[in-house]
């Protein structure tokens, strides 16, 4: 056997073992290459239904609090609906009580009866007449 001709065919052995050792990293780069790529899209699906789950989230809480504003608006403005019939009730007991001084005077004398003072007090605080003095002394030790 000639030197010559063993060295190209154990040179092309070798070459030929090269590349099928190539094709092989090749192969197995490509299938870790297709598994990344797989996994890059799996990851991204999730991310794109946990992003759209967080977006309706978000449009939940943004129409929640959208209903609670329009509550409160309501609320205030049926606060002070309230708030101006009280304004106007006081105004019109105020009116009331200034329309007959005497009605005021009399509320005073009977405080006064239940309070133990005496008839001469009660004419001298209340300008009241002395019967009428006796009148509500009578009248409020009966239901005293």
């Amino acid at each position: 056997m000639d030197l010559q001709f063993a060295a190209p065919s154990l040179i092309e052995a070798l070459l030929a073992l090269v590349v099928v050792l190539l094709f092989i990293v090749v192969g197995v780069l490509a299938s870790k290459i297709n598994a990344l790529q797989a996994s890059f899209s799996n990851l991204e699906n999730d991310m794109s239904a946990k992003l759209s789950d967080v977006a309706a989230q978000a449009n939940d809480a943004n129409n929640q609090q959208s209903e609670a504003q329009a509550r409160s608006l309501v609320i205030t403005r049926h606060l002070q609906t309230l708030e101006e019939k009280q304004i106007d009730i006081e105004n019109q007991v105020r009116e009331l009580k200034l329309q007959d001084p005497s009605l005021r005077l009399y509320q005073r004398a009977a405080e006064l009866v239940k309070q133990g003072a005496s008839i001469d007090e009660i004419i001298e605080a209340c300008d009241i007449p002395r019967a009428e003095a006796e009148m509500l002394m009578m009248v409020h030790r009966q239901n005293g």
